[in-house]
């Protein structure tokens, strides 16, 4: 099936060959088949759906009615960032000097192996159909973007079929207002949409989608003590195995950390990555899990600032749910950065804050945060509000499947009655203050997220940031 889809895409394309990159012919074999390495890649690969779904049905439960919809989701698949792609270069400097004949698992860099970012100017940016290193590349942000559109129709069209005038929210870093863009395009032309682009400077304080950005607070090196002992030396054998199959280079394990990032957006920008075939899945595992510890310590609930951080659009969104039968847009839609989102989980507490991680082993058995699961490229968090009969339900959908509040989850389809959320929101955010935890003052006047209240009258239309 793939196939007779990617050749129907080749075909389509034939008209465009000279502008747009056709890759190898041995591509098509490739590509498309390295599905099963994503959950291993610390959400920088492309996006799938949450594996533990627990078998709980999307669908919306039978005689029910949507009342409200909100998405917060993250940008699309895209290039590395500056900083990183200078580390990528590092190491394919290494490699690209190497004056011998590779052998083992780098023996793929003898046939004409051509480096995956050819244009700083995509650094950064959101991979396209125009800017992939392949034509037939199925992972691109704007096709992601765009897929998805249409599974909002499929899943929730009804919400819009009376309201084809509303407004989309978007930062204003470049590849999420693109993201945004995709998604609206991907909707069709029937729809009347006007996108309201916030601003993510630290300037803007509290009305931004973005309020890591606004907190100067947030001690980067936070956890560094707890993060650092987890044990590295897989690395350390990694560059141990590609040193000693290829006789003079000089691989070390930054290197082999860096290989890691390297598939990940290898596989964004042309669909495949020879460079995910070094890994042993042993490996796979250990980097994977340093990825859920760091974020965990950094980005989540083992970093205490978090809950506050993520406070502000918690906070939002829960006001959004009581005023759903007084607003005249029922479907809000908003797209920021992966820190986003994870602050708004932790605040949230879908992301399990009693067990903190270990860094002395891999808890197999007692692990249920897994980074890529929550935050891959192009993550959606969806927040449902129905109602059945005369009582009505809050539950979380996290990139496709329904994930259950722990201790409010006996509504039909594992919901939580509408009080009994508002009593556990206000438990959540209990003693979370981001202005005052955050120093925001410091840096900003704004105290207040408004724009989903005041998007119609202020216009939000942030200059665009490479960021």
């Amino acid at each position: 099936m793939f196939k007779s889809v990617v050749y129907s895409i080749l075909a389509a394309s034939l008209a465009n060959a000279g502008t747009i990159p056709l890759g190898k012919l041995a591509d098509v074999d490739k590509i498309g088949t390295q599905k099963d390495i994503f959950p291993f890649l610390g959400g920088a690969g492309p996006y799938y759906s949450f594996p533990g779904d627990y078998g709980i049905s999307r669908d919306l439960p039978e005689g029910c009615e949507m009342k409200q919809l909100q998405m917060v989701g993250r940008h699309g698949e895209r290039y590395p960032t500056v900083s990183l792609a200078k580390t990528i270069k590092s190491t394919w400097y290494k490699l690209s000097n190497y004056t011998r004949q590779f052998n083992g698992s780098l023996s793929f860099l003898n046939d004409d192996y051509e480096f995956f970012i050819r244009d700083d100017d995509d650094l950064e940016m959101e991979t396209t159909f125009a800017n992939s290193d392949d034509v037939l590349n199925p992972y691109t942000g704007e096709m992601n973007a765009k897929r998805h559109a249409r599974d909002f129709l499929a899943q929730y069209g009804y919400m819009v079929e009376n309201q084809t005038s509303f407004a989309v929210f978007t930062s204003n870093s470049k590849r999420c207002h693109d993201t945004a863009q995709y998604f609206i395009d991907g909707l069709g032309d029937q729809f009347n949409i006007t996108l309201q682009t916030v601003s993510e400077a630290e300037s803007a304080g509290a009305n931004t989608l973005s309020a890591c950005n606004s907190c100067p607070a947030w001690d980067y090196d936070a956890n560094d003590d707890i993060v650092n002992e987890y044990d590295t030396t897989y690395l350390d054998d990694i560059a141990k195995r590609l040193n000693k199959e290829n006789k003079g280079l000089n691989l070390t394990s930054t290197d082999a950390s860096t290989l890691f990032s390297w598939c990940a957006f290898e596989v964004n920008a042309k669909g495949y990555s020879d460079v995910c075939d070094i890994f042993t899945k042993d490996e796979l595992v250990h980097y994977s899990y340093y990825q859920d510890l760091h974020t965990y310590y950094h980005e989540g609930p083992g970093y205490d600032i978090i809950k506050s951080v993520g406070s502000n659009l918690f906070n939002a969104s829960v006001k959004l749910l009581k005023q759903s039968e007084i607003q005249d847009q029922k479907v809000w839609l908003s797209f920021t950065h992966d820190t986003d989102i994870l602050n708004f989980l932790t605040t949230a507490g879908i992301i399990d804050d009693k067990n903190n991680l270990t860094a002395e082993y891999v808890p197999f058995m007692g692990n249920t945060f897994h980074r890529s699961w929550y935050v891959p490229q192009g993550a959606r968090v969806y927040t449902e509000k129905f109602q059945c009969s005369n009582d009505t339900y809050v539950r979380y959908v996290i990139n496709d499947a329904v994930v259950p509040i722990e201790t409010c989850s006996t509504g039909p389809g594992f919901s939580c009655e509408i009080n009994d959320f508002y009593d556990y929101a206000e438990k959540r955010v209990a003693g979370t203050d981001f202005l005052k935890v955050c120093n925001v003052s410091s840096v900003s006047n704004s105290t207040e997220l408004t724009f989903y209240w005041d998007w119609n009258t202020t216009h939000y239309n942030a200059s665009l940031l490479r960021q």
